[in-house]
């Protein structure tokens, strides 16, 4: 594989994982359970494990000299912090003046955990652990192009510190990276795999790659009853969902998911790579972190408006989409990239930038 190529079907693996999230969270408002609750544990799961396929695939081809790490900070900076900022701040003016009962309980204390990336509020809780990886990644990437025997001795290191961060897991805060390290380096140790195994070997793994994805997805939308229990275990007492993020099957589940979608094949771009995906894959941030509030909002007006449950859902889908689709259009894109022109130019010290592959890493997150 070519390295640091866009890959347009992980852009449709990122909108359906993003979907997982906003179905599952259907319940909370009261509305019928259109996908089981834990559904979004593996949409989490996918994004973690994409996130640090991405790193790996468009970082570690490039030796990690200034430039470099100037264009890989302006664009993970900018990738994240506009609009993580944005919703933040208006979430802490509405819940503190507006409405008390706001989805996002951001208060002042909280606000500044939000500042510090170590939010537990609803869904901001899976921004933290993404970002604080953003700033361990260097050092997975440098010790690539360390000198022999030092990258071996690295190498073993890093292996170890991950290893004992996933034992220690349990014990761990889970909105720190070092709780979901294994996960990040289980998306980069798949990127550096399709990078080495020649493509009529990946081509000749498409057909039962694409058969596993089509069951494993199909078996989180409809699971047979005899078999939900095991796919959706129970977290009542387990608050940090442990059996989710720390269960090695469903790690190398998502993994192996987002390997079969890096195949050059036609059917991946029918399936995953086509407009309706990419597009949603492109809006997938804000999608995420504002479906919440659309849901709320739908939930109250539907009740005034009186409308029933089935116009209710359809509305807050439609709305969903239609804000996200907004909020990338109008801020997160714009403001994201002057971001990353004004931080590059920053880091680099000087007028001028050198920017990472654009059309790969603008979606990843």
């Amino acid at each position: 594989m070519s390295p640091g190529r866009h890959i347009p079907a992980l852009d449709g693996i990122r909108g359906f994982a993003a979907l997982l999230v906003v179905f599952c969270h259907f319940r909370t408002f009261g509305y019928p359970e259109l996908l089981h609750p834990r559904a979004g544990d593996y949409g989490v799961l996918l994004f973690f494990t994409l996130s640090g396929f991405l790193m790996g695939h468009l970082y570690l081809p490039r030796s990690p000299d200034r430039d470099a790490l100037a264009s890989y900070a302006a664009a993970r900076i900018a990738r994240i912090v506009p609009l993580y900022a944005c919703v933040s701040l208006l979430s802490f003016l509405i819940y503190r003046f507006v409405y008390a009962d706001f989805i996002y309980p951001i208060g002042l204390i909280e606000l500044v955990r939000q500042g510090t990336f170590t939010s537990t509020v609803s869904v901001f809780w899976s921004i933290g652990p993404e970002f604080q990886f953003y700033f361990l990644f260097p050092a997975i990437w440098a010790a690539t192009y360390a000198k022999q025997p030092l990258r071996g001795w690295l190498y073993l290191a890093i292996g170890v510190i991950i290893a004992i961060c996933y034992v220690t897991s349990p014990w761990l805060p889970g909105i720190f990276a070092l709780a979901k390290m294994h996960i990040f380096m289980t998306g980069i140790v798949c990127a550096v795999l399709v990078r080495k195994i020649p493509e009529a070997r990946m081509v000749r793994l498409f057909a039962p790659l694409l058969l596993f994805t089509g069951l494993f997805f199909w078996m989180l939308i409809a699971p047979p009853l005899s078999a939900r229990a095991w796919i959706f275990p129970p977290v009542t007492d387990d608050p940090k969902h442990i059996i989710y993020y720390a269960d090695p099957l469903k790690i190398a589940a998502c993994a192996l998911v987002i390997i079969g979608a890096t195949i050059r094949h036609p059917l991946n771009n029918i399936l995953w790579g086509n407009k309706v995906m990419r597009r949603l894959g492109a809006y997938s941030f804000s999608l995420y972190l504002l479906h919440m509030p659309v849901l709320q909002l739908v939930r109250l007006a539907g009740a005034r408006l009186h409308l029933n449950m089935p116009e209710q859902i359809l509305c807050a889908i439609i709305l969903s989409l239609a804000v996200a689709g907004l909020s990338h259009e109008l801020f997160e894109r714009p403001v994201g990239n002057w971001s990353r022109r004004k931080l590059s130019d920053v880091f680099n010290g000087r007028n001028r930038r050198q920017l990472m592959p654009q059309a790969a890493e603008s979606r990843s997150s």
